[in-house]
């Protein structure tokens, strides 16, 4: 559904954060005990009423989630897809024609598409009251870049000092614009995304500490040696902002995916 909503890395990312946003919430509105605030004083009656209707939300059929999902993650990474835009290809991608069946697809205006429009609108609903109508959460992606320009700092200054070129000697000699441009940021942008998608990742580790280890193993991948510690080269690169158990558990994750 991405390639063919030509969505960003960006919206991508963040529709993975949303989806398992929602599935650590529906997995601890399972295993929690109920909250009675007459007999708990660390509940008031408002926040209790406002955990009650959250428990009571309907659940998301994963089809669905994931479309309510990349619409939301398409209007907060500002790059918004129209409802028919997302209804009409999911619907063709789920009834693809074969031999036994002849669905016809999806018609607008037709009571199916009023159907399925009113479905996703009010799972969009369900999904802002989980993130508490937050929907500017922190991604792997908003670090990316700076990390990974600190991280080669040693090995770029060696070397042409390709960004103090103009504008015309870029063109001529065909110079990257920027390091995320190339075989290195591509990578690490893409390691990020599935990082994302992964659920421990995703909703149990800060986003600084998942780009900084994305950082860490892509370099390590291709054959950058860090000669530094890890606690000190952590410290250097992230600005003194990301744990270094995190980083390191993180670290341990992402080579196991």
């Amino acid at each position: 559904m991405a390639d063919i909503l030509r969505l960003p890395d960006e919206a991508l990312a963040m529709a993975y954060i949303y989806m398992n946003k929602y599935l650590r919430f529906h997995r601890s509105s399972q295993t929690s005990d109920p909250i009675d605030p007459y007999h708990n004083d660390r509940v008031d009656l408002f926040e209790f009423i406002f955990i009650l209707n959250i428990l009571t939300l309907p659940t998301l059929i994963h089809q669905t989630l994931s479309l309510c999902t990349i619409s939301l993650a398409s209007k907060s990474t500002e790059s918004p897809r129209r409802l028919s835009s997302i209804l009409l290809p999911a619907h063709a991608l789920l009834h693809r024609p074969s031999s036994s069946s002849t669905k016809p697809p999806l018609a607008i205006p037709s009571p199916t598409y009023d159907a399925l429009r009113a479905t996703l609108v009010q799972a969009e609903l369900i999904l802002l009251r989980v993130l508490a109508f937050e929907l500017h959460l922190p991604s792997p992606l908003e670090y990316l870049q700076r990390y990974l320009e600190r991280a080669m700092e040693d090995v770029e200054n060696v070397g042409e000092a390709f960004d103090e070129w103009d504008r015309d000697a870029k063109d001529e000699y065909r110079v990257q614009s920027g390091i995320m441009e190339g075989r290195l940021g591509s990578k690490c942008k893409q390691r990020a995304v599935d990082a994302c998608k992964t659920y421990e990742l995703a909703s149990l580790f800060p986003a600084r500490a998942v780009a900084l280890a994305v950082v860490y193993v892509i370099m390590e991948d291709t054959g950058l040696t860090i000669t530094k510690d890890i606690p000190e080269w952590v410290k250097d690169v992230g600005s003194g902002k990301v744990d270094s158990e995190d980083f390191e558990e993180v670290i341990e994750i992402l080579r196991k995916t």
